[in-house]
């Protein structure tokens, strides 16, 4: 049996530095989750914005709509933006497209 190493990371903030990215992804989903009821499908983009005092940007896509068949979900493409404190101050859905629009 072959031994795989385990791989641990610490999600937790620096002293003084507000959310961890882990703390803003969590928030995020749970504020498009609450704001728009649907399914998150994928995280697509999370960094911290230095030019607004530590605030987060982050990008989810989110299922409006299932198909009947095959791949070709309606998805849309959300971003909010959260202060330091994990407060929302932006939110924007900035497109919707079918899945296979994006694999392709």
């Amino acid at each position: 049996m072959k031994h795989e190493a385990k791989v641990q990371f610490d999600a937790s903030p620096a002293k003084g530095d507000g959310l961890s990215m882990m703390d803003a992804i969590g928030r995020a989903r749970t504020a498009i989750g609450t704001m728009t009821g649907l399914d998150i499908d994928a995280v697509v983009h999370c960094a911290k914005s230095s030019a607004e005092g530590a605030s987060w940007a982050v990008t989810l896509d989110v299922v409006e709509s299932r198909a009947r068949m095959g791949d070709n979900d309606l998805l849309s493409a959300y971003e909010v933006q959260l202060d330091a404190a994990g407060e929302l101050l932006h939110f924007e859905r900035l497109r919707r497209y079918h899945r296979e629009d994006r694999m392709g």
